[in-house]
Parts: C-alpha cells; sequence; structure tokens
C-alpha cells in the first residue's frame, strides 16, 4: 500500500511503453505459423492479450485512487493467465473457438508479465507470495519519471520489438511473388 506522499510507484505504470501489443501480434504471427494455422484470429487474440494485464489501469486510475499499484491486481498475476491457458487448453481439445481466444489472450497476458519482468516488479508466485521478479531496475533520474525509462538502455528493446513488429506486418502486406517456370 502507498502512502500519498509517495508517488514514485504510482508513476511506474507502464513500465513497457510502446511494445506490449507489437509483442502480442509478433507471438501471434509466430504462434500461427508454429502451429500451421492461416486464421488471423490467434494474431488477434495475442495482440489482445500483450496490452489486457494494464486495463486495470482503468481501476487504478477511475476507482482505487492510485492507492494500490496496478500490479498488484489480479490482472498482473502470472496465476491468472496460466488458469486461463489451462481451460484454453480443454476448450481447444474441444476444438472451440471461444479456445482460440482464451489461448491467445492468455499467451499474449504471460507475454506481457514477461515483458513486464524486464524493469518491473512482477508477483510471479501471486498469491501464494510476495516475491518479485525485476530484472533490471531503472533509477529514477528524471522529475519525470517517462524520461528515466524512454533514456535508459532497456527502451532500446522495446524499440527493437517494434521495429521487427512493423517489419513482419508490412511483409505480410506484400503479395507473395509468384513462382515463374
Amino acid at each position: 500500500m502507498m502512502n500519498g506522499s509517495d508517488h514514485s510507484h504510482i508513476l511506474l505504470a507502464p513500465i513497457m511503453f510502446i511494445a506490449h501489443l507489437p509483442a502480442g501480434y509478433l507471438l501471434g504471427k509466430a504462434a500461427t505459423k508454429q502451429l500451421n494455422l492461416r486464421s488471423r484470429q490467434l494474431v488477434l487474440w495475442t495482440s489482445i492479450g500483450g496490452i489486457l494485464p494494464d486495463a486495470d489501469m482503468l481501476y487504478f486510475y477511475l476507482v482505487d485512487s492510485q492507492s494500490t499499484h496496478h500490479r498488484h491486481y489480479l490482472s498482473h498475476w502470472p496465476i491468472t493467465w496460466l488458469a486461463l491457458l489451462a481451460l484454453a487448453t480443454i476448450l481447444l481439445s474441444k476444438k472451440s473457438r471461444l479456445g482460440v481466444a482464451l489461448f491467445g489472450i492468455s499467451i499474449g497476458g504471460l507475454l506481457h508479465m514477461i515483458l513486464d519482468s524486464v524493469a518491473a516488479p512482477i508477483f510471479w508466485l501471486a498469491p501464494f507470495s510476495k516475491l518479485q521478479v525485476e530484472l533490471i531496475e531503472i533509477p529514477a533520474i528524471y522529475e519525470n519519471y517517462i524520461w528515466s525509462f524512454v533514456l535508459h538502455w532497456t527502451f532500446a528493446i522495446e524499440i527493437l520489438i517494434c521495429s521487427i513488429a512493423i517489419g513482419v506486418f508490412l511483409k505480410s502486406r506484400r503479395p507473395p511473388h509468384q513462382i515463374q517456370t
């Protein structure tokens, strides 16, 4: 729980600022190729899953009055996404469209947890433990917290993810080369 004078944690809300959606897109493209699917549905659902955990920001700002950091919410617990993945597996075995949606959302949500763990504390064992996993702690060296992240070397990872996603997207929009015989 944060007190009213400590806003440093509040401002750390979206540690990964720009790469969750592109990363979800890339995951969907890779999973579609790996599973030999032609449908765009999985790409859509993994993209949504990639950003869905941060929907808790609406609750954080509009309901909770920023009193509990959004990474403490159920949507930022990996077990939430693992439970959805288990349900998706059951539904997929029955060839359910809902199974494809839940599969995409759950793996996108798990990817979100992995990406956040690079530079933000994630409770990987919640609700059973308060152990936080954070690979790199980004110091708040600028008054505007965003600059602390944008000017940190880890932001290059986000730029790389976005660049690859743009490249994959543009390549997927080109007509296939016709084979001449």
